[in-house]
């Protein structure tokens, strides 16, 4: 639906409301909710892209070397790419030796963000194709993932030392209810303890259905946010309806921090 669209079925069910005789109190709600569905509807979604290294033995520092030399620089130049952040491995149940996450303003930033990138690289007379395939060369292995971020289902990104990344596949048919145990009861949690948390859907991903990024200063932080998130009453039907769960904390690159 169009955005003008939109807006005149938001203003027309607001009128609806109001001539069915609602209490001043139930009109205001129904409006702050409503408005709140919009927001959520219209807005640009923010979209991640992950990029998961495997390297060759002995060239890890060879391949981190050209990201802080070579790619860096033109990441701090280009103002479509969001954001950019490098993580190492802490504790992983899998091996990765790096993960590197860009952030946009959703599909078309991403697209606007690697015109922008091959127009800078042309400039200081390299291109993006040499500089990641320098990168590759190095690499026994690499996975691309794509996120689009869901509002509501946490409190925002904070800088920290420490994320987890936890990856969720979910039982068929629950993924609304997922959502709504997050909406509902986990994210409010969160916002009461102070915890840092953000949640997105897979677009392109290794089976997996959505991904939670919570932020902690150290290991104890961590451990304390996952048993009082045992002791919550919904942990055991979020249990019930995941299917499988992968967790791995890494620690912030924070010289590779771009904005």
């Amino acid at each position: 639906m169009g955005g003008r669209h939109m807006a005149a079925a938001h203003k027309q069910e607001l009128k609806r409301l109001f001539e069915q005789g609602q209490s001043h109190t139930e009109f205001l709600a129904a409006a702050t909710h409503r408005k709140e569905m919009w927001d959520r509807n219209t807005a640009t979604p923010t979209v991640l892209q992950l990029v998961t290294f495997r390297f060759l033995p002995g060239h890890t520092e060879a391949a981190l070397a050209i990201y802080r030399n070579d790619a860096l620089p033109l990441y701090r130049q280009n103002q479509d790419m969001v954001q950019f952040r490098a993580y190492r491995e802490v504790e992983s149940p899998v091996p990765l030796d790096l993960m590197v996450v860009s952030r946009f303003r959703g599909m078309q930033g991403m697209d606007a963000s690697n015109e922008s990138l091959r127009e800078l690289a042309a400039l200081a007379g390299t291109s993006m194709g040499a500089l990641y395939g320098a990168i590759s060369d190095h690499a026994a292995g690499h996975t691309d993932e794509f996120v689009t971020l869901l509002p509501g289902l946490g409190t925002g990104a904070h800088a920290s030392r420490l994320t987890a990344f936890i990856r969720y596949r979910i039982v068929p048919g629950k993924q609304e209810r997922f959502e709504t145990l997050l909406r509902e009861h986990v994210a409010p949690w969160e916002a009461r303890n102070g915890v840092s948390s953000e949640t997105g859907r897979f677009l392109v991903s290794d089976g997996w259905d959505y991904l939670r990024m919570i932020s902690f200063s150290d290991l104890h932080g961590y451990e304390t946010w996952w048993r009082a998130m045992h002791a919550l009453d919904v942990q055991d039907e979020l249990e019930a309806i995941t299917s499988r769960r992968q967790e791995i904390i890494l620690g912030t690159l924070t010289d590779f921090s771009v904005r």
